[in-house]
Parts: structure tokens; C-alpha cells; sequence
């Protein structure tokens, strides 16, 4: 490898800028950025690395860009180098204008923080020919032991990573030189489960230590998850909540290899990606049950949080950001003349069920069996029906809690989901007592499962023949449409619900309609529903969810809504394949799993035995430990923080869950 100095160096082996050609490349190196030795080692990778041809590459701390440059040079797709020296990221640069290199980028980056959440790449490769320190540290290891820990750690963030960066059937490769990288790297890979293989070892000129590139054996059948701190929280957590947890929906999970359930504890969110207590990394479509609808951290909705935190979090005293919102929802949904803010969607219905007895003047409540619309008493009749309770007609009105007041269920008629002729004989028979019906387009306890357009058809000509108030609650399925679930199905509602999304990550509750229900609301002093609330209307939340509702356009809507259709039937495909008795209903960018070989259409179809929660329970533990977080027992939802590559990786880790525990076909019928 010919070197050529220009006429500004000097003659000693270490002056620079550097020139010399290789790969049918010519280079410039510049001072500070590769000593000789790294020189050398970096052209030994350069000449042994495996062939990229067609495949796109991630390369970690790039030098002055040699092993990337080639990579694009002799076939790779595109290639992507950083590193976290700005003077390398200017080098690298040069020499790929100064070849003429197109199929590259490459920028400044510590390991992962500046590379897109929704890049996938073939190849990542990191070439580590120095002990490994973290960003800031400029003195690395003294040869003490104790020093190893933070190289040991940087090397476990780059593992953990490294897959939620990954394409189906891609690889990760690790450039080693010397006996102190090789122990570390080796600790690294135990910790978290896993072996690397030699792809191929050799000296240079510049020590008599072998040079390695190393393969981590990384497969989605093999997890490497740890999580010792949720475990630690998990056991705290016992000694201080009834059940171990603050709130019903979320639960423990027998994580593979632990004899105790985990609770998976969150530290931190970024678009797409949550990332837990222990490091570990997921692609989020749990979202918090629905509601980050455009994932973790957006700019616009941090921007606005943070500009109100500024000016105040709360006030005795409306706002400025409250009108903004209310008259954005307004003009959005048709339906809504007139709302007011909640602090939950619980309250939302709850205030919707008050409005609807005082505009009709009657107590009575119909409702979906296994419907599930908050916690107020009147809406969580039958949430828990099962075939035991649920009556072998029509169904029976179940107490939600030990203790619910006989009354409660009397005033409650539960409907049979998507049975046109039995819902309208009972709403016939109990016309002139029936207040209103609480309508969801995609009940999720339900099974997700969209109504029949005929029972909807029916459920609304009862209802105006009837002067029934139909309340439509979108508090999760508001995202089905740019003007809501109602509008995108065609429901002529009298109210409407919302929550989650509207909020803009923060808890939010509204109830609005027409001005003639939501004139119960007033006047102030002596309206027939009084309504307050002290954080209702907060310029926190309020702010947030213009935010979030500025950045929720129909093109966005309509873009995650196909991403969710090839979710659903995409999965179905992959469960077909493996023989596995899988379905999968939801829509727009919703979904939810079945462990039934058929899409179920009501709630009995959908209820789950004891055989097919395990399946489920199984498969979602499998999906966690795989870098996939849903919600129990198996649900998400696509947000505007992904792509297509997030939806990939979904379908690639369900597929493998699928190859590695076939008997998970045993557990369903």
C-alpha cells in the first residue's frame, strides 16, 4: 500500500495530513484521527471484512472512513459511518467527496444517540482497537479491574441496540486487537447471553497481538434481556401496592429463566423506542394503552410542555390554551357544538352518562357485553362476563366489583355485540327507560372486533325513534379518522367521548356534543349536571394536546393506518404458515391477537379459555424478549413515531417466536 505525502509534511512517519490509495481509493488522514497502528488495524479489517454486496451497513467510529468507503465502493447498498469525533466525521467526509462516493453518509454520532430510531441496516460493525470508554472519558482504563466496568457497559448498550438496529437475517461484527478488548468484549456478550464466532484472526506489521472480527451469534431466538432492576422494583413494589402494582392493567410477567414474575419498569422514551431500568430496548406499541399516538418525546408536544412549564403548570383560572383546544376538537368533529375538559376518560363518560339522564329524563344504561368504557359503576357492568355469569340468552347485568349496589346492575341493559335482532328486541322492550347507549366502533375488551355496519345501522334508528342519547366513546378510538371513530364510520352521535391521544400524553378527559345535551352543563350556578374538576383543563395538558392534535393530520392517520393493516394481515399470514391457531382484528392502526384460528365477530366468540390466555401470556413474553412491547394479553397500536422497518421487525420477532416455541399451537383451539 503505496503512501504519498504532499508537499506540507514533513518526512517523519507521523506527519500529517497523510495520503496514501488503497481499494481503489485515495485517502487523506489527518492529525489526531488514526496513530499507526490504528492504521494498520483498520486495513487488515478493510482487506478481511466478509462481502456487503446489495446490503446496507452501519459502521461505528469510522476513523477517517476506510472500512466504509470500500465497503460502498465494492458493492454494499448504501453505508452509514459514524463516529463521535467531529474531526473523523470531517474527514470521513473529504475523502467520500473526494471519491466520488454516493451510496454513503456519515455524521457524528456516540455509538447509537444520532442514529435514526427507524433505520435498519444488514450490517453493523464496530471496530474496537483500543479498550472501549464512554463518551467524555478521555483516559480510559489505568489496568486496574475496576476500570473494565464502564467498557464493559458501553460495549452492553452497543449489544442491546445493535437489535432494535437490525434487519431480518443481518449481523453484527466486532473488529478486536489485543488480549484487554477481547476479555472485555467476552464479558460483555455473557452478560447478556450470548457467544460471538470468529469469522477470521491475523497479525500485522504493527504488534505480534492477532487482529479478530468476531460475529455475535445474535438470533431473536435467543433473548438476551436482562432485568435485574425491574426485578429489584418488582419486589419493592410488593411491599407498598396492594397486588404489587398501582393500577389494575398493569401486571407482573413470567420472564423466561427468573422463578418470580417481573414487572417491566420504564426509565425512558424515544419515538418508536422505550427503553426499561435495565437498558433494555423495545419497539413501543403498548404507547402507555393507546395514547402516544405519536410515540415518545415529539419535538412539537415537548416544545409546547415545555413553553407552558415556563408560564405556569396550573390555575384557579382558565387559559388561553384551553379555547385553543376546545375550538381545534370543535372544528374537528362535527358532532361537538360544545365540550368540557376531564381529567380521564373515565370522568368523560361518566359526565356523558349524567348529561344523557338529565336530557331525557330517564336512569337506565345500555351498554356492549365486555365492553369496557372507565371505571364509573354504570359503565362497568359486565366488563367481566364470563360463560358462567353471562346467561344463555340474552346478557345477564354482572356486578364489576364486591359490593357494587344491586341497583347498579338493574339500572344497566347489556347488548349482545354485533347480534342485530336480539340488541334491537331488547332495546324495543326497554325504549321509553333507556337514557342512552354507550357505543365504541372498536371495543378493545371486546375483542377489537369493528361493528357490522347494520347493527350500527339499527343502533342508531332505535335510538332517534326512541329519544335515546347515543354516546360514541372514542377515548381509544378516536384515532380511527381525522374527524374521530364516529365520523369514519358514519355514527350520528349525540355525544362524544375522548382521551388518550387528545391529551397529548398527559391525563385528559372531554366530553362534548350537541348543544342541546350540553346545555345540562349550564348555567353555572344551577346547571341540572354541575361539573368541575381542579386540574380539568390544565394548560399542560391543554397545550400538549394541541400539539398533538396539530400533528395528527389525515395523512399521518391514513399512513400508520396502512402500516396497521399490514401488521394484521401480515401476521395472520406468518401464523397460518407456522400452523398456529392465530387471528388478528382491530383497525387503522390498531390490532389486537386472537387465539383463534378465525376472526372472532362478538364477545363470546372471543372470550379466551384457560388455553388460549396462555398462549397469548406466552407469546407476549416471548414478543418482550424479543425487543416487541405490547399490551395484555395482546394489543397495540402503531404510532406516527414508526415505519415500515418497526413494523418488520414486529413481524420478523413473530415469526421466530413462532420457529423457537412451536408448542405454543398446543395451548388454542
Amino acid at each position: 500500500m503505496p503512501v504519498h505525502r504532499d508537499e506540507s509534511t514533513k518526512t517523519s512517519k507521523e506527519a500529517f495530513p497523510a495520503q496514501f490509495t488503497g481499494f481503489d481509493l485515495d485517502f487523506v488522514v489527518y492529525d489526531g484521527i488514526c496513530t499507526l497502528p490504528e492504521f494498520f488495524g483498520r486495513h487488515w479489517v478493510a482487506t478481511n471484512f466478509p462481502p456487503a454486496d446489495g446490503l446496507r451497513v452501519l459502521e461505528i467510529d469510522c476513523g477517517f472512513g476506510l472500512l466504509g468507503l470500500s465497503l460502498a465502493k465494492r458493492g454494499a447498498k448504501f453505508v452509514t459511518s459514524v463516529d463521535r469525533n467531529a474531526r473523523a466525521v470531517v474527514n470521513t467526509a473529504e475523502n467520500a467527496k473526494r471519491n466520488g462516493v454516493t451510496n454513503f453518509e456519515t455524521f457524528q454520532s456516540d455509538i447509537f444517540s444520532e442514529v435514526p430510531a427507524d433505520r435498519r441496516f444488514d450490517i453493523i460493525f464496530w471496530h474496537l482497537v483500543r479498550q472501549p470508554r464512554p463518551h467524555g472519558d478521555e483516559h480510559g482504563s489505568d489496568g486496574k479491574e475496576g476500570m473494565a466496568a464502564p467498557a464493559i457497559n458501553l460495549l452492553q448498550s452497543f449489544l442491546v441496540g445493535s437489535k432494535q438496529r437490525l434487519a431480518g437475517g443481518s449481523r453484527v461484527i466486532v473488529g478486536l486487537y489485543g488480549s484487554e478488548c477481547l476479555r472485555i468484549f467476552e464479558q460483555a456478550t455473557q452478560r447478556n447471553q450470548l457467544r460471538a464466532s470468529t469469522l477470521t484472526s491475523g497479525t500485522t506489521g504493527a504488534g505480534t497481538e492477532p487482529y479478530r472480527l468476531l460475529e455475535i451469534e445474535q438470533t431473536l431466538s435467543k433473548p438476551y434481556k436482562k432485568f435485574d432492576v425491574s426485578a429489584l422494583l418488582t419486589g419493592q413494589a410488593t411491599r407498598l401496592y396492594p397486588a404489587g402494582v398501582t393500577r389494575v392493567s398493569i401486571g407482573a410477567l413470567p420472564i423466561s429463566g427468573r422463578n418470580c414474575s417481573v414487572s417491566l419498569y420504564a426509565r425512558s422514551g424515544t419515538g418508536a423506542t422505550l427503553t426499561d431500568v435495565d437498558g433494555n430496548s423495545y419497539i413501543d406499541y403498548h404507547n402507555n394503552f393507546s395514547t402516544l399516538i405519536h410515540g415518545h418525546g415529539n419535538p412539537s408536544i415537548r416544545a409546547a410542555i415545555t413553553s407552558q412549564l415556563e408560564r405556569g403548570t396550573c390555575f384557579g383560572n382558565p387559559t388561553e390554551a384551553d379555547v385553543k383546544l376546545a375550538n381545534a376538537i370543535c372544528q374537528r368533529v362535527p358532532v361537538i357544538q360544545r365540550l368540557r375538559f376531564l381529567n380521564t376518560g373515565t370522568e368523560a363518560v361518566m359526565f356523558a352518562i349524567k348529561a344523557a339522564r338529565a336530557a331525557t329524563g330517564r336512569q337506565r344504561v345500555a351498554k356492549f357485553e365486555g365492553a369496557f368504557h372507565g371505571t364509573y359503576d354504570w359503565a362497568e357492568v359486565s366488563v367481566r362476563n364470563k360463560p358462567d355469569n353471562w346467561g344463555d340468552g340474552y346478557p345477564l347485568s354482572n356486578p364489576p366489583y364486591r359490593g357494587t349496589p344491586t341497583h347498579v346492575c338493574d339500572d344497566v341493559i347489556v347488548l349482545p355485540f354485533n347480534h342485530t335482532k336480539e340488541t334491537q328486541a331488547i332495546l324495543d322492550q326497554h325504549k321509553t327507560e333507556i337514557a342512552c347507549i354507550l357505543v365504541d366502533v372498536l371495543p378493545c375488551a371486546v375483542g377489537m372486533m369493528p361493528i357490522n355496519p347494520d347493527y350500527l345501522d339499527m343502533l342508531q334508528q332505535t335510538a332517534r325513534q326512541h329519544g335515546i342519547v347515543l354516546i360514541s366513546d372514542e377515548v381509544v378510538s378516536f384515532r380511527l379518522g381525522f374527524h374521530g371513530a364516529s365520523a369514519a364510520v358514519g355514527l350520528e352521535a349525540d355525544l362524544v367521548t375522548l382521551g388518550k391521544v387528545v391529551g397529548g400524553g398527559l391525563p385528559i378527559g372531554v366530553v362534548g356534543g350537541s348543544l342541546a345535551v350540553m346545555e345540562t352543563f349550564s348555567p353555572q350556578d344551577s346547571a341540572p349536571v354541575p361539573q368541575g374538576g381542579t386540574f380539568s383543563a390544565n394548560p399542560l395538558t391543554t397545550s400538549a394536546g394541541l400539539a398533538a392534535l396539530e400533528a395528527l393530520t389525515n395523512p399521518e392517520i391514513i399512513r400508520i393506518g396502512i402500516l396497521g393493516d399490514h401488521l394484521r394481515q401480515s401476521s395472520e399470514q406468518i401464523a397460518r404458515e407456522a400452523g398456529m391457531p392465530l387471528s388478528v382484528q382491530g383497525a387503522g392502526s390498531m390490532f389486537r391477537f386472537h387465539a383463534k384460528r378465525s376472526r372472532p365477530t362478538t364477545y363470546r366468540e372471543a372470550y379466551l379459555d384457560s388455553g388460549g390466555r396462555q398462549m397469548l401470556e406466552r407469546l407476549h413474553v416471548a414478543m418482550l424478549e424479543r425487543g416487541i412491547y405490547v399490551a395484555a394479553p395482546f394489543w397495540g397500536s402503531v404510532s406516527t413515531a414508526m415505519t415500515g422497518s418497526h413494523v418488520d421487525h414486529f413481524l420478523d420477532a413473530l415469526r421466530e417466536c413462532f420457529r423457537a416455541i412451536p408448542e405454543l399451537k398446543r395451548y388454542a383451539n
